[in-house]
């Protein structure tokens, strides 16, 4: 069958006040109906640029200028002016965005916006009148909505998309993209800030709307688990170039190049304890302008040789597969594994320390959030009234958090786990009758400045989004100084020692404290984060899913970094996630919340080996594992 989307030579150039800068280089690649390529690699790798790119997105942003080709169905996407692009987006080709929230319009009800995209790529007779139109919109619209799994889709038409789940907005998303029939689906991160149940919801409803429809599918993630659930055949992207491609069984089970191998190691894997750390890529993806002259890949590889830092490696082609290597490796041995990945553990890991007595606990909890709403009223009762919405978001919660354990609270979006960290930092108050304690402090009683100030020396917070919970008016020096000034006896001259030694700590070079948030990556961010965290010496720190929005490699250096100073600092945290298969990894014990209630705590073997509830099953099956068997 001959390729429905066909791209060769693909070239992406940002102009800059310094001349071109490329983003994607002489990527090649194709697609056939009915097949789903993922696209794979860390966040910088340049997948999104391409694939945006190819559908003419990124034009609007910035100064782009495409070289090479991208036909679909025979059409030089490179060579149509917008205006024709703007036909072909929608009718020939849809496309779903990581963050449905951002891409859907607040002010418009889901069915306006549904009709609007029906308006615009349905493409009716001419004679056909704006009556006639819209009554084939509405029905298209819940036509489509009920495809994707919405329970009662004429009550959606009317919602706005804040009144809808993460997941809801997400099949809104989908649902708007496929109004035109495309041919072509791209989907850019579609699941990456859902929990893995709904995650995995998502995925099998892509998967069956693609093989019902005969689309062909384009998939980006940096998460090979979910190539491994979705993909046909798997190309994965570093530094703007494809460095492998191949069919999902040769790149999930034999991939030749170093980084597809490290990607796949740095996936936690479903019911696997790890004794000691995760494995991690060393180093960062290098910016567009600072590609290294020969593989690009090699200033982070272990295994390079003295050629592949030098010279551009050969493209090696054998039947379906591809590999853009000097060495590529046909058979993976673990002393080759561990050479560029790491030691899973040493001896100091393996001898962890065992938990002590109670340090944080928790009795008969309880958080209730109550909201009026104006209702409707008839003309004789002028005054109005209300009803009042009441969400029970934490329901007689008992808890005991041991002196340097590692607590692991998972569950869905809405069970109540981030309610129950904010509870435990003393950030939200619990209904009358709960009792918490952290130490000798008791939540509740406390009235002076003083005691307030002991509790904030004992507990700290890493929170999910460091961008948002780092000042942007600060620099990093400044951040990490606030809490040490508010809280530690030292003066000015300390907390500046102690601010580069923060730092050192955190793996992050001194100049950093002179940076901003809004300059440093993802990763760096986050490492202000726990370097501010810990800058007043607390002995307990409640991290609310300081790890979702990173690439797998990130995830593996920050947990590292956290497991690390836990055994240096002899720190007690409380990790607050949806991924599964990430806290049975490196916990001690692991509590599984649904609707506000705790619903099981065991250690985390136990939890792999036998759960004790069918949701805590359902969890552990929803997490992709790209080493199990393909159906």
């Amino acid at each position: 069958m001959s390729a429905l989307l066909r791209v060769t030579d693909f070239t992406v150039e940002v102009e800059t006040d310094n001349g071109r800068l490329a983003l994607a280089e002489e990527v090649g690649f194709a697609v056939r109906r009915g097949e789903t390529l993922c696209i794979a690699g860390e966040s910088g790798s340049g997948k999104s640029v391409t694939v945006l790119s190819i559908a003419r997105l990124l034009e609007f942003t910035a100064p782009i200028r495409l070289s090479g080709s991208a036909t679909l169905d025979g059409i030089d996407l490179v060579a149509q002016d917008q205006l024709e692009m703007s036909r072909l987006r929608g009718a020939r080709i849809g496309v779903v965005f990581q963050e449905a929230m951002e891409a859907l319009n607040p002010t418009m009800r889901i069915g306006a916006q549904l009709l609007e995209a029906f308006r615009l790529h349905a493409h009716p007779r001419r004679g056909v009148g704006r009556a006639e139109l819209d009554r084939a919109g509405r029905a298209k619209a819940l036509s489509l909505l009920t495809e994707v799994g919405m329970a009662d889709p004429e009550a959606v038409m009317t919602q706005y998309p804040h009144q809808l789940s993460g997941g809801m907005q997400q099949r809104v998303m989908i649902a708007m993209a496929l109004v035109g029939d495309p041919d072509l689906l791209i989907a850019d991160e579609p699941t990456t800030a859902l929990d893995v149940t709904v995650q995995a919801e998502i995925l099998r409803l892509l998967r069956r709307l693609q093989r019902q429809r005969d689309m062909a599918c384009v998939l980006i993630t940096h998460d090979l688990g979910i190539a491994a659930e979705m993909a046909d055949r798997i190309a994965v992207m570093y530094a703007g170039e494809i460095i492998e491609s191949g069919p999902v069984e040769q790149m999930l089970r034999r991939p030749q190049h170093p980084y597809t191998k490290a990607l796949l190691e740095c996936v936690p894997r479903p019911g696997v304890r790890v004794a000691g750390r995760l494995r991690t890529i060393p180093g960062a993806v290098p910016a567009p302008g600072a590609k290294p002259p020969g593989d690009r890949f090699a200033p982070r590889n272990a295994l390079a040789t003295e050629r592949c830092h030098t010279e551009p490696p050969p493209v090696l082609v054998d039947g379906d597969h591809m590999v853009r290597s000097w060495a590529p490796v046909t058979e993976w041995t673990p002393e080759l594994v561990e050479r560029l990945t790491g030691p899973e553990e040493s001896p100091v890991d393996a001898a962890r320390r065992a938990p002590g007595d109670a340090f944080l606990v928790l009795e008969h909890v309880n958080k209730t959030y109550a909201r009026n709403a104006r209702r409707q009223t008839t003309r004789a009762d002028r005054r109005g009234a209300a009803d009042v919405s009441v969400t029970r978001a934490v329901m007689d919660l008992s808890l005991t958090i041991r002196r340097g354990e590692l607590f692991g609270v998972v569950g869905e979006t809405g069970s109540g786990k981030s309610t129950l960290g904010r509870l435990m930092l003393d950030l939200e108050k619990p209904d009358p009758g709960s009792r918490i304690r952290l130490g000798e402090i008791e939540y509740g009683r406390r009235r002076r400045r003083r005691a307030e100030l002991e509790l904030r020396r004992e507990i700290q917070a890493v929170f999910q989004d460091p961008h948002g919970s780092i000042d942007p008016r600060q620099t990093v020096a400044q951040a990490i100084t606030e809490p040490m000034r508010q809280l530690l006896p030292i003066g000015r001259a300390e907390r500046g020692r102690r601010v580069l030694e923060l730092l050192d700590a955190v793996g992050l070079p001194a100049t950093t404290a002179r940076k901003y948030a809004s300059e440093l990556s993802g990763g760096q961010r986050q490492r202000v984060a726990i370097a501010r965290a810990i800058a007043a010496t607390p002995k307990l720190i409640v991290a609310d899913e300081p790890t979702s929005a990173l690439d797998v490699s990130v995830q593996g250096q920050i947990v590292n970094l956290l497991l690390e100073l836990q055994r240096e600092l002899d720190l007690t945290y409380v990790l607050i996630t949806h991924n599964l298969s990430l806290i049975t990894s490196i916990a001690d014990r692991v509590g599984v919340m649904q609707g506000g209630r705790l619903l099981e705590v065991a250690d985390a073997e136990t939890l792999l080996r036998s759960p004790g509830h069918e949701y805590t099953r359902r969890l552990l099956e929803s997490n992709p594992d790209p080493f199990a068997p393909r159906p």
